[in-house]
């Protein structure tokens, strides 16, 4: 059986055991030091961040609360995430810089896989950039520890094991790690076990055998389906493989599967562009422009040459292969819901192709990386002081001391001053006040906007009447009109009737949210 050479690597002396491991230990020391300064304000304060890990934050409170994901409330994701926040609060209580920390660990376990696997392509200098590229362009960009990290985070590791040799041994544990992958993004798993079949199959020594290939991909399927089938064991017994199905599978293919978010291709749009500076929109889109350009031509570029040298005994571009096919078929996956968050989140595999192209090309190598190190280093020096000089306010709230913007503080202040901790509150739109403020979603949807129908309306009605929830936070999106060629539309009448006729408005919120008290 054939194993991944290092042939790929640049023509100098192999790098030395000891000075890799030294030059690691420094990297992750200083990647460590790099988050801290972006998630915590000097000398200790927390930042409270957004975006979707706010939904995996409720999720593990409410399993601290002895609730279960798909029986008690609704997820169509695996439910590796909501475990991991539910083990981060049952070790260190649902605090706000807990989940600041779980952002800084899993960003320094990507950057650990990414250097392991860039190291293996080009001197381990060149792998420190690559690393930091990704750290500084993508993973600081977002701060937004989702399930698309951690699964893959996984997905990396598993080809950081193959890029090692492909023996059973190895194609086991790979397997395995890609069912750990399907245990947070189920569809992310399914790009990637696919992509290194197809690996296994054609990018390796013609002479490989149909026997041979098959042996091999029995062996990954079983580490996949092993640990696929232990780790969903116990919500099998609990919840039932039909209920698991359905918000897994059917759920997923009929909301979440969708053209790009965006007219700009998922990319954020601006509120207004007439009110943003020509040059930050300049900044701020020349990133996600590059990001967009690089992952796609990269992989064309990686696939094409490993082509050209393909059945090579001594080429040594399988590494690059491999690579090059889980990040395009990660990519190809976002097809059917394309956004930039989801879009960065699986970007690793073409940065580290990109540092590696430019060290192939010795016409432009010397300046092309010149540039790109003066592009990581502004990028870490401008994201730490937007951080550290940013116009945050200091709050203790029950969740701990942070510091957030303006807006979000008066809310909470509101909010603390007419609830206690372990209150119920439905926040309709956006789950931001759950882990701060130390309250309590009492009914079983995440937000109104996953309401698939007017009986999930009519059973979140049942549970804030059984519960008495004294307030409801409410949104004017959803305040849309009834339209007969638009079913959907009606999905949410009977919870916003309900809450007319049961609340009324007292307190609306700078960016317009509402508050609505039970009379």
């Amino acid at each position: 059986m054939s194993t991944i050479t290092s042939g790929s690597r640049l023509p100098m002396q192999p790098d030395e055991p000891e000075k890799v491991w030294i030059t690691l230990v420094l990297l992750l020391a200083g990647v460590a030091a790099y988050l801290y300064l972006n998630l915590f304000i000097l000398p200790g304060t927390p930042v409270l961040l957004s975006g979707d890990q706010l939904f995996f934050w409720m999720n593990g409170q409410r399993m601290l609360h002895a609730e279960l994901p798909y029986l008690d409330f609704f997820q169509f994701t695996p439910p590796g995430t909501d475990l991991v926040y539910f083990a981060v609060f049952k070790t260190l209580g649902p605090r706000i810089w807990a989940t600041d920390t779980v952002v800084l660990l899993l960003g320094v376990a990507l950057c650990w896989v990414c250097f392991e696997i860039a190291v293996k392509l080009m001197h381990r200098s060149l792998a420190v950039l690559a690393t930091l590229l990704f750290l500084t362009l993508i993973y600081s960009r977002l701060l937004n520890a989702t399930h698309h990290w951690f699964s893959v985070l996984a997905i990396m590791t598993a080809v950081a094991v193959l890029m090692r040799g492909t023996d059973a041994h190895r194609l086991g544990w790979a397997g395995a790690l890609l069912g750990l992958a399907s245990f947070f993004t189920q569809t992310h798993a399914i790009a990637a076990l696919f992509a290194i079949s197809l690996f296994l199959r054609d990018s390796n020594v013609p002479s490989r055998s149909g026997q041979s290939f098959w042996r091999m991909e029995r062996t990954l399927l079983a580490g996949f389906f092993i640990a696929l089938l232990s780790l969903n064991a116990y919500f099998i017994a609990r919840v039932g493989i039909g209920r698991l199905l359905y918000c897994q599978v059917y759920y997923v293919l009929r909301v979440m599967v969708h053209r790009p978010e965006t007219a700009l291709l998922g990319m954020p749009e601006p509120q207004t562009w007439r009110t943003v500076p020509v040059i930050s929109l300049v900044y701020e889109y020349g990133q996600y422009a590059f990001v967009y350009a690089m992952l796609p031509i990269g992989y064309a570029l990686a696939l094409a040459r490993s082509w050209r040298r393909r059945g090579s005994a001594t080429s040594g571009h399988s590494e690059v292969a491999l690579l090059a096919i889980v990040g395009s078929c990660l990519l190809l996956e976002l097809v059917f819901s394309l956004n930039w968050l989801r879009l960065y989140a699986v970007s690793m595999p073409g940065v580290i192709l990109f540092v590696w192209w430019l060290a192939q090309n010795l016409k432009v190598r010397r300046y092309a990386l010149a540039v790109v190190w003066i592009g990581v280093g502004c990028l870490a020096v401008q994201r730490v002081c937007s951080t550290q000089r940013h116009d945050y306010v200091r709050a203790q709230l029950p969740g701990g001391q942070c510091a957030t913007s303006v807006a979000e503080y008066e809310r909470l202040t509101w909010l603390s001053q007419h609830s206690v901790p372990g209150d119920f509150l439905f926040e309709a739109g956006w789950p931001g006040v759950y882990i701060p403020l130390d309250l309590r979603n009492p009914v079983f949807l995440d937000t109104a906007a996953t309401m698939l129908n007017p009986e999930w309306a009519k059973r979140v009605v049942q549970q804030l009447d059984a519960r008495e929830v004294r307030y409801v936070l409410w949104t004017a999106r959803f305040n849309y009109p009834i339209d007969p060629r638009r079913p959907w539309t009606e999905h949410i009448a009977p919870l916003r009737s309900y809450l007319h006729a049961n609340y009324q408005l007292v307190h609306t919120f700078p960016d317009g949210e509402e508050a609505w008290e039970r009379r």
